[in-house]
């Protein structure tokens, strides 16, 4: 490949990245799309749910009414045909005798949970993924799924937010409507003010939500809104607009989402210089252009079929226990390095202490054939783990037969006759399968019998089809390296039931997992915070590689835990030191002290929930488990969260173990909405891992562990109610500046695995990555005496979102259509036309770039728009950014203040909101200059700065009258004000009043 193709391909690098798939840790439950039907829906109820069988009668009807929208809104293309429900296992047998198999809470695609202060009761999907890759889950509250009047009154029909919200889960789209305070309206080509939405057919009314008044969007002059002003889309027979479900979805006229068809229905045709999420994300594309590119559509699947019923089918399960079986390796290689010692060690914890009670527990051990060690048990009591553990392999010796293991596995689990479906199969090996039968003999028939296979290779010689039968049987995948210093073998262990039963309180927190030096003669010290979430069955361990260690544990209120205390524990045989705090562990910071011979002892401390709390849990996910871009990259994402409320301004750092000698290599993983991270400030952390080796190995392992740390007053959970979810028929009111505001939470630290990547390609020499995508360029300033317009953006990276670009080229234009298709098409810009900042030195990455910059050159009213991209020095060069436009006025005009504002908005085609005849006859003249921006950017303020020199004599209008209830079918007001705290709402959109009250279910 030349250097220049080499170049053209990775231009194309970023949108490649952005449509690459986004693996969680276990992937969930795998919908897929047959002659138009989706088959493999999983709603999920959790077990804090009561029992109520008007939540499956309710789910029942909405799914079967959203499917027939669905089915309309996609061209006769895809209905629902068969969705699971699975309830909780402590509900009655009455509604089901059927227990769940493959199903469980955490791989649900949709679920049923309490809502929560950040969502409250707002629909919404968990998304941190790049455009056209879907959501992790959709989550809905038993008060949307109960109350239906409350339902109807907020969202209107609960089958279309459904539809709205498949659109997120299924396709990866984003909303159409504002999610910002600001950024509910723009200014188009012309200078007049626009509404954010699509399609730009929706007709409605402005209304200032704080005084009541009609907004004036001062078509003439192009100065936008303040952030109190909200469209309202019109809900009787004027609404004619037939688009879109990614925007309002409760219009009984939407029947589809927005297309580019300018040959189709106009009514939805996309409206691209929105500045919505659904264009910044996915670079101006609609919705239906991005759900055509999914695997469900690409290659004309699923032609349109005429006359398909689209009644999906029912079936409800009760959740089931978990049943695990060790698949463990004997064979005389895991006598190298203590191997078999190793494994005794973590898998003793893992059974004691990691999997929750009431769990099914068996054994196999295989070398050159398989033989079973213990069937299955259920944990129940201290005295059934330990009677398991004493059951663990301590010799080795023989070939590898991991189909053996394997085969013997699946025959625990079906033993008494009892189906294998849904049984999980914990391989644990470290070497090449030497012994028929083989992986790819056995595969088959795993899948045909529904188990799921787990891996862990442990060491970089293990079979290299071990991620392929997790991959193809929905298992997990792991690496253990044998570095010193990692812990990946026991982190491994508990992500295997942290990812499957991570919403459960029973499952313990990974507080610590670290190898630490022991030199002789000195104490290491250590220290962990406990929590006020947690507390619950604390545990510490300490694993010690080749002579004895002895510890002492401090409590935060100076108490002693040491070898004459009953929490203390020594385990000579399997080298380990055990300390289970009793009661409740006191909140604050535990200390620990270790002393012994030079070696590495492994320290793992875990804690449950307390009674009636939510924890902070940690989960990662990555772009790709198998990685064959070249040059290789990934994303990882990792969730903070309190339940589901977000943890901001924690310290999240991924370790990516590296094959053979090559060192780790620490990744800052940030919530700042550049780079991979897609939006700030919503408790996920995102970064890019870069530094695969080129080394001579085929397929080299990386094994990925993620820390998280928060406190000193810095990190906290947002009190500020997420502005997005699905879009309420009365526009939620902009959050004041104090109410924005994070609750500060205690010191905490949490650990978890990432899982493994493998990597069969090599990477190329050279600087192969070009700058990433600035997703959030936005105006925050404009000056009418400086004739200067002030920009700001996150400063992208040199290769994605790693170092320090070269230099940055900024363009503007008016013509956004050209230049949002063709950046090369704009007008360049130069230091010389900048006043502050400096376009040739960028900062590094994650920085907040600021740029003032001289208006340019014109003769008439105009709006210009504005992009940036980096490039580094190599002439790499990143995809251009998100689209942002300015006004401005040169010369004198005529501005008038109406006492009402048309409802008839502007679209792209040119109408523009007309003047009332009032505002004809009383004119204000203003000779000025101004300077109106409008910054595009997700997740980030948007600032509306008119600075001039105002000197206007009044004709005899008043300049702001209140809109009174009039006979010329104008829509009113309501008649008195709100109750304190509350902003008013037009009448036409308050349906039936009702009370302010919270029921209990």
């Amino acid at each position: 490949m030349t250097a220049a193709s080499l170049r053209r391909v990775l231009g194309c690098l970023l949108f490649l990245l952005f449509f690459c798939s986004v693996n969680g840790l276990l992937p969930r439950s795998q919908i897929t799309l047959q002659n138009n039907g989706y088959s493999g829906i999983l709603i999920a109820i959790n077990e804090g749910i009561r029992e109520n069988v008007t939540i499956l009668n309710n789910l029942q009807e909405m799914f079967t009414d959203a499917s027939s929208l669905l089915y309309q809104a996609t061209k006769q293309r895809a209905y629902f045909k068969d969705i699971t429900i699975l309830i909780p296992k402590t509900w009655s047998d009455s509604y089901t005798n059927v227990l769940a198999t493959t199903e469980i809470f955490d791989t649900a695609n949709v679920i049923v949970d309490a809502q929560n202060d950040y969502w409250q009761d707002n629909p919404y999907s968990n998304q941190f993924g790049p455009c056209g890759k879907g959501a992790e889950f959709t989550h809905l509250t038993e008060r949307f799924i109960l109350d239906k009047d409350w339902t109807q009154y907020t969202y209107g029909d609960p089958a279309r937010v459904i539809v709205h919200e498949w659109g997120h889960l299924r396709w990866g789209l984003f909303d159409e409507y504002a999610t910002t305070d600001t950024g509910h309206f723009y200014l188009n080509e012309k200078r007049h003010v626009e509404i954010t939405r699509c399609s730009d057919r929706v007709t409605g009314t402005e209304y200032d939500v704080k005084t009541g008044d009609r907004c004036n969007l001062k078509p003439r002059s192009g100065q936008l809104p303040d952030k109190y002003c909200r469209f309202y889309p019109d809900l009787d027979n004027k609404q004619k607009a037939t688009g879109s479900f990614m925007f309002a979805s409760f219009l009984d006229t939407v029947t589809e989402f927005c297309h580019s068809d300018k040959s189709g229905d106009k009514k939805s045709l996309h409206n691209a210089m929105a500045p919505n999420d659904q264009n910044i994300q996915c670079s101006y594309k609609s919705s239906w252009d991005v759900m055509l590119e999914s695997e469900d559509f690409a290659s004309n699947s699923n032609p349109p079929r005429p006359g398909a019923d689209t009644t999906p089918t029912f079936h409800v399960v009760k959740a089931a226990p978990l049943r695990i079986v060790l698949v463990l390796d004997v064979s005389g290689s895991m006598s190298t390095n203590n191997r078999i010692g190793i494994l005794n060690q973590v898998a003793t914890r893992y059974i004691k202490a990691t999997v929750p009670d009431n769990n099914f527990v068996g054994i196999v051990e295989f070398s050159s054939s398989a033989t079973i060690t213990s069937p299955l048990v259920e944990l129940q009591t201290a005295t059934d783990r330990d009677n398991l553990a004493n059951l663990l392999p301590t010799a080795t010796g023989g070939g590898t037969c991991i189909g053996c293991g394997l085969n013997t596995a699946v025959d625990v689990l079906e033993n008494g006759g009892k189906d294998a479906r849904g049984g999980i199969l914990l391989l644990i090996t470290d070497g090449q399968e030497n012994v028929d039968p083989r992986i790819d003999d056995v595969t088959p028939g795993l899948i045909s019998k529904g188990v799921f296979v787990d891996t862990i290779a442990f060491s970089k010689n293990a079979d290299i089809k071990l991620l392929d039968l997790s991959t193809n049987t929905n298992g997990l995948s792991f690496v253990y390296l044998e570095d010193g210093n990692s812990t990946g073998l026991g982190d491994a262990l508990s992500t295997t039931i942290t990812s499957r039963l991570g919403s459960s309180t029973d499952v313990p927190i990974e507080l610590e997992s670290i190898s630490v030096p022991i030199t002789p003669g000195s104490t290491y010290h250590g220290s962990t915070f406990i929590d006020a979430t947690i507390g619950k069955n604390t545990k510490f361990f300490f694993l010690w590689a080749t002579s004895q260690i002895s510890v002492i544990v401090r409590r935060p209120n100076g108490g002693v835990i040491d070898d004459s205390s009953p929490e203390y524990r020594l385990d000579v045989p399997r080298k380990s030191v055990y300390v289970e705090i009793s009661g409740i562990a006191e909140p604050g910071e535990w200390f620990y002290e270790i002393n012994g011979p030079s070696q590495s002892v492994e320290v793992s401390i875990q804690s449950g929930a307390r009674d009636g709390t939510l924890p902070i849990r940690v989960s990662t996910s990555v772009s790709d488990t198998l990685v064959t871009d070249i040059p290789p990259s990934i994303s990882i994402y990792t969730q903070v969260r309190r339940g589901y409320t977000p943890i901001l301004g924690a310290d999240v750092t991924a370790t990516v173990e590296r094959p053979a000698s090559y060192p780790p290599v620490d990744v800052k993983l940030l919530d700042n909405g550049a780079g991979a991270d897609i939006k700030k400030d919503d408790g996920v952390y995102s970064g890019m891992f870069l530094d695969f080796v080129n080394a001579t190995c085929p397929d080299c392992r990386y094994n990925i562990k993620v820390t998280a740390k928060g406190g000193g007053g810095i990190t906290g959970v947002s009190v500020t109610n997420a502005n997005s979810g699905v879009l309420p028929l009365r526009p939620p009111a902009p959050v004041e500046d104090s109410n924005r505001t994070v609750t500060p939470i205690d010191d905490f630290n949490r650990v978890g695995s990432g899982g493994v990547i493998q990597v069969p390609v090599g990477v190329p020499p050279g600087d192969n990555f070009p700058p990433s995508r600035i997703i959030d360029l936005r105006v925050v300033d404009t000056s009418y005496e400086d004739k200067t317009i002030t920009l700001s953006w996150t400063a992208p990276g040199n290769d994605l979102a790693h170092g320090t670009a070269d230099e940055y080229d900024l363009r503007y234009s008016m013509d956004f259509t050209s230049f949002a298709l063709n950046f090369s098409l704009g007008e360049k810009l130069t230091n010389d036309n900048v006043t502050a900042g400096d376009l040739q030195s960028p900062k590094p990455f994650g920085s907040q770039e600021t740029m003032t910059i001289r208006t340019p050159e014109t003769d008439q009213n105009a709006t210009f728009f504005f992009a940036v991209r980096a490039r580094d020095a190599s002439g790499n060069e990143g995809t251009p950014s998100n689209v942002i436009s300015s006004a401005i006025v040169l010369k004198s005009t005529t501005v008038t203040t109406p006492e009402t504002v048309s409802s008839h908005p502007t679209t792209n085609e040119g109408r523009r909101i007309t003047a009332s005849p009032e505002e004809q006859q009383q004119p204000l003249s203003i000779p000025f200059i101004i300077g109106c921006s409008l910054g595009a950017a997700a997740g980030a303020g948007i600032v509306v700065a008119v600075i001039a020199a105002i000197f206007y004599k009044c004709a005899g209008s008043k300049a702001a009258t209140k809109v009174k209830e009039i006979e010329s079918g104008q829509l009113p007001m309501t008649d008195a004000l709100p109750p304190e705290g509350k902003y008013m709402v037009p009448r036409h959109h308050r349906v039936t009043p009702l009370p302010e009250v919270v029921p209990t279910y």
